[in-house]
This record gives C-alpha cells, sequence and structure tokens, in this order.
C-alpha cells in the first residue's frame, strides 16, 4: 500500500526552511495530478482518500478532516504548515485547519484553495459535473474516479463552512488567510446550445464572480490568482507551467506573510 501522505516533492536543501505544503484529494479521491506539477520551492506532500478503492462511506467532510489531521501530527515535524487542494481538497484544507489551529500543535499559515467555489446556491440552472479523464485511463480506474465523485458531491451537499467567529478564533490572527486559484473558464457540458446559455456545471455556479461566491465568507479570502483552463482540465498538461508559477506564488506569498 502506498504511503498516506505520499511525498510529492522531498525536502532539498534549497527548501529544508520553507513551510511544507499539504494538498488533499480531489473528489476523485486521489493526489495523482499533483505529481505533474513543477517544482514549488518547498516539500510537497499529499494525502489520497484512504477509501478509494474499498468505496467505504464518511459520515461528513469534518470526519474525513479529522482522520487527515492526524495523518499530519504522525508526518510532519516542522510546527508551520500551508494546507490546500483541487476542487473537494480545498473544502477539506479548511476543515483540517480549523482542527490544527484548535489545536496549536501546527500554525496553519495558510490555505490554498485550488478553483473551489463556493459549494452552495441555486439548484435549478445548474447540471451535475461529470469527470473528464484521458482516453487511456483504464475503465476500472473510470469506475473508481466516478464512483468517489459521486460520494464527494453528497458529502458536500450537506457540508456548512467551518465556523471561524468561535470561541476558539476570538484572536483573529489565528484565522489563516486562504488564497484562491480561479479557472478563468467555464465547464462545457453536453446540453443544446440553448441549453447551454441558461445552465451550468455545478462547479461553475459562481464562476461570473471574482472570488468563486466566498465573498459571502467575509475575510477568510485575501487574494485571488487566475489560472488557465476549466474546473476539470486545469491539471492537464497545456496548463501545469501556469498552475505550477500561480501555486508556488500563492504558497510564497502566505509563507513571507504577505497576505494579512
Amino acid at each position: 500500500m502506498e504511503p498516506n501522505p505520499g511525498l510529492i516533492q522531498p525536502p532539498s536543501k534549497d527548501n529544508l526552511y520553507s513551510t511544507p505544503l499539504v494538498l488533499f484529494h480531489d473528489g476523485g479521491g486521489t493526489t495523482i495530478s499533483y505529481y505533474h506539477l513543477g517544482s514549488l520551492g518547498r516539500p510537497v506532500y499529499g494525502i489520497a482518500d484512504p477509501s478509494f478503492f474499498t468505496g467505504r462511506t464518511w459520515s461528513g467532510l469534518p470526519q474525513m478532516a479529522k482522520v487527515y489531521a492526524n495523518l499530519i501530527r504522525t508526518t510532519l515535524t516542522s510546527p508551520r504548515v500551508i494546507l490546500g487542494g483541487w476542487s473537494l481538497g480545498g473544502f477539506i484544507a479548511l476543515e483540517v485547519a480549523r482542527i490544527l489551529e484548535c489545536e496549536g500543535q501546527f500554525h496553519v499559515v495558510g490555505v490554498v484553495m485550488i478553483d473551489s467555489p463556493y459549494p452552495h446556491g441555486p439548484t435549478d440552472t445548474v447540471v451535475p459535473p461529470r469527470p473528464f479523464l484521458h482516453a487511456n485511463c483504464s475503465p476500472e480506474t473510470r469506475m473508481f474516479v466516478s464512483r468517489s465523485m459521486k460520494r464527494a458531491h453528497k458529502l458536500v451537499e450537506k457540508w456548512s463552512v467551518p465556523d471561524w467567529t468561535s470561541s476558539s478564533f476570538l484572536n483573529t490572527d489565528s484565522v489563516p488567510p486562504v488564497m484562491l486559484l480561479r479557472c478563468q473558464e467555464y465547464v462545457p457540458h453536453e446540453q443544446s446550445e440553448e441549453d447551454q446559455a441558461s445552465t451550468r456545471v455545478s462547479v461553475d455556479r459562481w464562476r461570473h464572480l471574482r472570488m468563486l461566491g466566498w465573498e459571502r465568507t467575509g475575510g477568510l479570502f485575501r487574494g485571488v490568482l487566475d489560472i488557465p483552463g476549466h474546473h476539470f482540465n486545469l491539471m492537464w498538461e497545456e496548463n501545469l507551467d501556469a498552475i505550477t508559477r500561480q501555486l508556488k506564488l500563492a504558497c510564497k506569498m502566505l509563507d513571507l506573510s504577505l497576505i494579512r
């Protein structure tokens, strides 16, 4: 069995003092996409869904976050950490950040959400997403990913954004700043031209807003960086250089406390 967290980019003499980045899996349940990123100038770990192959159901994102926070405790030696993830991974990062900051063992320098739009809102004009998988993807992998995406959709439907105004966070300095990487394109979907004009894939519900709907959450989000592509192809080869550059910049801004 592969280690979890997996070491995506190991420490080197050039980044020994850089804050480690932990990236959580997307709705598909794996961290494979993160291994294609260029150098981020820091140690990078990835946490995959341990239930990817078994299909075991999580009770909710908070339960998942508790398990993943424990994985971080048993793996990382640095007291500082940056958390992040693509899509569902961004939501998980928020939950884990809250747990770690409440405990005090780790200082969460910040969170980087990779095109993780605000998950709730009107449903009458949205259609469910479908996985965009490469042609060489095996039928078995397609089945596992599709199953994971369906489970993730149910988890997000009943998820409430963590409350950072509770008594644990009366000191606003303990609330980690959030950076958002935002795709600039809409996801194409299998509808007639007339229907496409009036409907969007659910991940594009708030695409017309700069902060993808997170405006309603107050001051959590401190910066937005644009990345090419749409929600499901942002990790394809043609977009990797740009997303590596922007993710590296976001982490550096958080690490140097350039975001307040």
